[in-house]
């Protein structure tokens, strides 16, 4: 959880905005909290997307389906308005980490938390497939893990029975969904990626060799077999040949350790229970937003009755008051009481008491620095970049990539976005703000290495954030 920025809304509907809980390409997700003291996540479209009927619209979409969908398996929806300036929706907040969070920072899940993942995920994916809506992006950042189980969120790309388009993240895509014809077996096929992703089966061999050695010796090797079928039978292809999320459901049962909350203790391992218990903490003492920094006042040198010149046996001494804070230099004394060039003690009655020197120039602002980069195996076929919506098109770009940027901070804002394609190997990607990481993936998505019809790989990410008020030496 994050402070709020000097950008961000205070009050969206009824709702006091707190602090914030992340941002995506389209909207961000802040912590609030109704009038009633009752804590909600609160989902609003950035500006720039705010008044786009396109993407006006597909928020709307997203409202109808999380409204349709949400309770036991997806936060519920408590509030929203869609014809806002700002579009805007509430739902329960819930103390969580992602699937991709906890794998990333506490390494993949045991196979008896992959287990209960799995059932729960195929549990709300049979629901979801109920009342007619496909997911279309079940993923590791769309799963929060909390102690009482998962649950998916992010219906931004759901659709009723089917879809017809490309749409959905690469690594969790099904092959169909990649040519633009996708339906509930989708959603089987990215749950299957997904649960790849929770064991770390993209970790080297030698390593995998090793996990499976240690669970051998544990006795759990012929319940990660049957993990490891189910995977397989999710992931299969034509779409057909999957089983559905409602066979999956009765199939996954008889896997489950125990659970959530049960005698046998909870169903994640400390670390990430750790996390989720800090998240809960985060929402009772959010933490303060940013401050904007406050122009520093003009430096005034105070005179008559402050300074005071005395001659004692040839040498000067000077009684001197600076401006606030601080005592000022014998060059600050008020009245010039320094010759010009000869350094020599003028007379007390030189110059007027209250002349003041010269007001000095502002400070320039400081801007934002942007740094953009690129590793990995290359060449990048193609390669897109924008930084305030200015683009630049590149062809045939040998790897290491970077372009560092500077932004003003009359802009307000910073946005920025990249689209490359690379015909094969791994890649990574970073965008530094001021020195601090605000983007960072590889890709191919560590699930999805081994098929080739990944290649040549396509990436469209971006990411927005507003830049603070005034600076040290702003506006003097």
């Amino acid at each position: 959880m994050e402070p709020l920025e000097p950008g961000d809304p205070r009050h969206l509907g009824q709702y006091r905005i707190l602090a914030r809980i992340g941002a995506g390409g389209m909207a961000t997700v802040y912590l609030a909290r109704s009038r009633g003291g009752r804590a909600v996540a609160v989902k609003a479209v950035h500006a720039q997307y705010a008044q786009d009927p396109f993407h006006r619209g597909r928020f709307r979409s997203e409202v109808t389906a999380a409204t349709a969908v949400g309770g036991m398996h997806s936060p519920p929806v408590l509030d929203s308005d869609t014809d806002a300036a700002t579009p805007w929706m509430a739902t329960e907040f819930l103390p969580a980490v992602s699937l991709r969070e906890a794998v990333e920072r506490y390494g993949p899940l045991p196979a008896g938390s992959v287990r209960r993942l799995a059932a729960g995920l195929a549990e709300a994916l049979a629901a979801f497939h109920r009342t007619g809506i496909v997911h279309l992006d079940v993923k590791p950042a769309n799963v929060l893990l909390t102690v009482d189980g998962p649950r998916l969120i992010d219906f931004g790309i759901a659709a009723t029975a089917r879809s017809t388009g490309p749409a959905g993240s690469r690594g969790f895509m099904s092959p169909e969904q990649m040519t633009g014809e996708a339906g509930p077996p989708s959603d089987v096929y990215s749950l299957g990626a997904t649960l790849e992703y929770a064991l770390g089966e993209s970790e080297r061999e030698s390593e995998r060799e090793s996990e499976r050695e240690s669970e051998r010796e544990n006795g759990d090797r012929e319940r990660d077999e049957e993990l490891a079928a189910v995977i397989a039978d999710c992931r299969r292809s034509p779409a057909s040949a999957r089983p559905t999320a409602a066979e999956l459901t009765l199939r996954l049962s008889s896997l489950a350790p125990h659970p959530p909350g049960s005698a046998d203790g909870p169903w994640l391992p400390p670390a990430v229970l750790g996390a989720i218990d800090r998240n809960a903490s985060a929402a009772v003492n959010p933490p303060e937003p940013v401050p904007v920094p406050r122009p520093l006042a003009r430096r005034r040198l105070l005179a008559g009755g402050i300074g005071a010149l005395a001659l004692a046996g040839g040498a000067a001494v000077f009684a001197a008051l600076g401006d606030e804070g601080g005592g000022g230099g014998a060059d600050e004394l008020a009245g010039g009481s320094r010759a010009g060039g000869g350094g020599e003690v003028g007379s007390a009655n030189s110059q007027s008491p209250s002349a003041s020197p010269p007001p000095s120039p502002s400070a320039p602002a400081k801007p934002v620095v942007l740094e953009l980069s690129i590793t990995g195996d290359g060449p990048l076929n193609s390669l897109t970049y924008a930084v305030n919506g200015r683009l630049t098109t590149l062809k045939n770009v040998p790897l290491p990539w970077r372009k560092t940027v500077e932004v003003p901070r009359s802009a307000g804002s910073v946005d920025w976005r990249l689209r490359f394609t690379f015909p094969a190997g791994e890649v990574r990607s970073r965008v530094l703000r001021d020195g601090s990481s605000v983007y960072d993936e590889s890709y191919p998505i560590a699930a999805a290495r081994g098929f080739p019809n990944l290649y040549p790989h396509d990436v469209d990410t971006g990411g927005s954030s507003a830049i603070s008020g005034s600076v040290p030496g702003e506006g003097v």
